[in-house]
């Protein structure tokens, strides 16, 4: 499939690429606004939604509180979505890759594409937890 670099779609993967932080479709389209105002909103979905089937960006769940985020780390890597602040977190495992190959073993299959969303608590949040637990009240 040839398609085309658009600067809508370099808008896009540029502010991907500045924002590592997971964006939501509607903070993607926040951000292109803030760089060209006369930007529709359908553009931006129209163009994210091509550069996830070109395979250049990752479309992630949503969590229980917003609709799908988006990643452009194109690097083996899964996920954990802070169950206390909705944090998405980049989770870089080696060992995973070895339950990959584990699983296509003894099921004879082959796996093209995973992707493996953990929830949990950060550590961010979990230290917050503790600190508070840790408060004497008097």
């Amino acid at each position: 499939m040839n398609t085309r670099n658009t600067k809508q779609k370099e808008l896009i993967l540029n502010i991907l690429d500045q924002n590592r932080i997971h964006p939501t479709m509607q903070e993607i389209y926040s951000l292109s606004k803030e760089k060209y105002p006369s930007i529709g909103q359908a553009t931006i979905y129209r163009n994210v939604n091509k550069l996830v089937e070109e395979g250049k960006i990752i479309r992630l769940p949503g969590t229980k509180d917003e609709g799908c985020h988006y990643d452009i780390n194109m690097t083996d890597h899964n996920h954990l979505i802070c169950n206390s602040c909705g944090r998405i977190i980049d989770i870089f495992d080696g060992d995973y890759n070895d339950i990959i190959k584990k699983i296509e073993t003894s099921n004879s299959v082959s796996i093209t594409k995973s992707l493996l969303i953990l929830e949990g608590i950060c550590s961010k949040c979990k230290n917050k937890k503790k600190n508070t637990q840790n408060i004497d009240i008097i």
